[in-house]
């Protein structure tokens, strides 16, 4: 018999050396800025769409708003339910007229400015601060307030819808309006100058054939100055919703920027 060769054990394969732990990307400080950023811009951005969603219903603002704005809520569809009592106050005229002629209107209308870009981020920065006042108990009771804040706001919304009024030249039958910077805004953003009969009257008999011209002083006045939105007014529609006294000092406080007219309360009602 042959012997039987040893047998010669099958090589074994080398083994791979082990794979490095995989190392795990670091989260740089300007990356997670970015991305803290971003996360931030979504989320406002989200948080912007779906408060200005809610402004648009006055439910939603008077569920959070309390004694004062309440009460202008339930004038307001007081006189749409009671069309032959007297209006109690400019907003709710505002309201009424409008919702009667079918127009969708609701109080942010007249809270938003102007309604651009900057005068929404104003107006969201408004509610956050009273968001925070409502939170916090320290909302103001009074129910008739005649200063605020952030009248300007209102003053850019008074003046979108009352252009005519502002740049209607009739001479002192209109001049309270014309004298404003708010005529001259409006003028510059594309109004048109009317004349009105008087004044067209007086230029006629003077021969005056130019171009009519407006003239500004620059004064501080809002529209609340003289017309108080929320304040009752008796006969309020008959006298424009103003406060006599209140428009009597706007009056003056223009005429002293002028430097002409009346300077005095007392000069001003011929006493």
């Amino acid at each position: 018999m042959q012997p039987i060769p040893p047998s010669i054990p099958s090589p074994i394969p080398a083994q791979k050396p082990p794979a490095p732990p995989r190392r795990r990307a670091r989260l740089t400080l300007p990356l997670a800025l970015i991305v803290i950023a971003i996360g931030v811009a979504v989320l406002s951005s989200a948080g912007f769409v779906v408060v200005s969603a809610l402004e648009e219903q006055d439910t939603f603002c008077v569920s959070c708003h309390t004694a004062p704005e309440i009460t202008y809520f339930n004038r307001a569809y007081f006189a749409l339910d009671n069309p032959a009592q007297p209006i109690p106050d400019l907003s709710t005229a505002h309201y009424t007229a409008l919702q009667k002629q079918g127009k969708d209107f609701q109080c942010i209308a007249c809270h938003r400015g102007d309604s651009s870009f900057s005068h929404r981020v104003s107006t969201m920065a408004l509610a956050a601060y009273d968001t925070l006042i409502y939170l916090a108990g320290r909302e103001n009771p009074a129910i008739e307030k005649q200063n605020t804040k952030t009248g300007w706001l209102a003053n850019a919304s008074c003046v979108g819808c009352h252009t005519e009024s502002l740049l209607k030249l009739d001479g002192i039958n209109n001049h309270f309006h014309t004298y404003l910077p708010q005529a001259r805004e409006a003028l510059n953003k594309g109004g048109q100058l009317t004349i009105g009969e008087a004044l067209a009257a007086a230029r006629a008999q003077t021969g005056e054939l130019g171009p009519p011209t407006l003239e500004t002083v620059q004064v501080s006045t809002l529209c609340s100055g003289c017309h108080q939105a929320h304040k009752a007014q008796v006969g309020g529609a008959n006298r424009f919703f103003m406060d006599t006294d209140l428009r009597n000092a706007a009056c003056v406080d223009c005429h002293i920027v002028a430097k002409q007219g009346p300077q005095t309360v007392r000069e001003l009602a011929g006493e």
